[in-house]
């Protein structure tokens, strides 16, 4: 086949899903290793057999469920790309607000520890920023931080970001930090699952609950923090819809009022920033 007609097949097959058009050409795209702009200007080309049946196989994949962003090991957050797969959770657009948030507190840093790094999207995305900023990217997955490494060499921050297998702060609690931001795992279990059934499905399940409300990761880090020998001067975390007036209660037994809640583009408590 040429490439409009694989294209027109592909949405076919995808079909009725709302994205199905898009979601073929970025798949051809990926197989011919070329740009879904380049796809326009070729579409009269003729693609040979064997990626032919690599563009079919990955169309029955997506309609299986499987996430488009793990079929071509590729999801753009903050303005740059990262691989992803399986053993990561795929970064969320909310959670650049995050990134925004520690850049507001982040004058007079010298090391940030993010917890919970998961593609490690966070971590480089700051150092991006903050070439002078120290950085400690920790999960308590050891695929994870596999997944977090290989950013990290791709875009050459491997002597600004250095990596820690850790149980939250466990590993690196007696180093001056200035600033912990962590995005944990925060789907509950019984309250507060607003999960969507693929992502349940596909999505490593280390990365997506947080006990029983969603909060206890966030509870055991809070735990952390108040016995380290440095506090540290800031510490930020996003946190999921539903979960503000929980959270308020655990912020408030554990930092008095100390603390602020970041509103997302729709409105939804989504950040809060704590000054310690």
């Amino acid at each position: 086949m040429i490439i409009s007609q694989l294209l027109r097949e592909g949405a076919f097959r995808l079909s009725p899903r709302l994205d199905a058009s898009l979601c073929s050409r970025v798949l051809l795209a990926f197989v011919l290793g070329i740009s879904q702009e380049s796809l326009v200007a070729r579409s009269s080309d003729v693609v040979i057999d064997e990626n032919e049946q690599r563009f079919f196989t990955l169309i029955e994949r997506c309609f299986s469920g499987i996430p488009l962003a793990y079929l071509v090991q590729r999801k753009e957050f903050y303005g740059l790309d990262f691989y992803v797969d399986e053993r990561v959770l795929i970064p969320r657009p909310e959670t650049e607000l995050l990134v925004d948030e520690v850049l507001k507190v982040s004058e007079k840093a010298s090391c940030i520890a993010d917890i919970g790094t998961g593609s490690g999207c966070i971590a480089v995305s700051l150092a991006s920023k903050l070439p002078l900023v120290h950085f400690l990217a920790v999960d308590i997955s050891p695929d994870a931080l596999e997944v977090a490494r290989r950013n990290i060499s791709s875009y050459q921050f491997i002597d600004q970001i250095q990596l820690f297998q850790s149980d939250l702060l466990n590993s690196i609690c007696d180093r001056e930090i200035d600033i912990v931001v962590a995005n944990l795992p925060y789907i509950g279990e019984d309250q507060f699952r607003f999960l969507d059934s693929e992502v349940e499905k596909n999505e490593p399940h280390v990365a997506l609950f947080g006990g029983h409300d969603g909060l206890q990761l966030y509870k055991k880090l809070f735990q952390q923090i108040l016995v380290m020998p440095y506090q540290p001067q800031y510490l930020l975390g996003e946190f999921g819809f539903g979960q503000a007036d929980e959270l308020r209660l655990l912020l408030n037994q554990f930092f008095d009022q100390k603390w602020s809640i970041v509103l997302d583009g729709a409105g939804i408590e989504r950040i809060f920033v704590v000054k310690l």
